[in-house]
């Protein structure tokens, strides 16, 4: 029975991702999904809050098992810095797709007009980076980056990642990135993050 509710949940979410894409988040409502379902409101209120937390699953389908990947790839490697190269190369490489530039610029939009930004920030990218977050800490207790706040270490390692990119990327001045690109500029964020972290001897 549980197998059967979690396929009906998902069924939902893809029939809500065509009332997005076609009417756009604004112009959709709880009655014109439940509506398109083929049942009622409050059938639909029973899998789901709100029309935002819909989007947002609809966004994490779409996007989020593209970044899971990104995220679970440092549990395979050791190494520091082959583990941040590899992080930062899988990152860059998703981010820039044009699916995931298209999530994001839609999610950026919408963010200001409802409880969509927090929604989508509490399910996507702070649970991604609590990841690397937590990644951090531990080299950190084994010694191989100098003590410090890792969550903040987490978010300085993904402005330098991003640095070159993502902005040209989502005002589409740049539209493609090589994947030869895409290396030379996370060996360099990689690079520069551990010069900022690496254990400095005491004088």
């Amino acid at each position: 029975m549980r197998k059967k509710s979690e396929e009906r949940r998902q069924a939902m979410i893809d029939i809500a991702a065509e009332v997005f894409n076609e009417i756009g988040f604004e112009g959709a409502s709880m009655a014109v999904i439940s509506a398109r379902i083929g049942g009622s409101k409050a059938t639909l209120y029973n899998y789901f809050s709100s029309k935002e937390e819909i989007f947002v699953e609809v966004m994490l389908k779409q996007v989020g098992c593209q970044f899971e990947n990104v995220f679970t790839a440092l549990q395979d490697e050791d190494d520091l810095r082959a583990a941040l190269l590899q992080l930062a190369i899988h990152y860059l490489s998703v981010v820039l797709k044009p699916d995931v530039v298209a999530v994001k610029r839609l999610a950026m939009y919408y963010a200001g007009k409802s409880e969509l930004g927090p929604l989508l920030y509490e399910r996507g990218p702070k649970r991604g980076w609590t990841r690397i977050s937590e990644f951090l800490k531990f080299k950190m207790e084994q010694g191989e980056l100098q003590s410090s706040d890792s969550w903040i270490a987490a978010l300085q390692f993904r402005s330098l990642v991003e640095a070159e990119w993502v902005d040209v990327r989502m005002l589409n001045v740049v539209t493609t990135v090589s994947p030869a690109k895409i290396k030379i500029s996370a060996a360099r964020a990689v690079d520069s993050f551990i010069r900022m972290h690496e254990v400095r001897p005491s004088v």
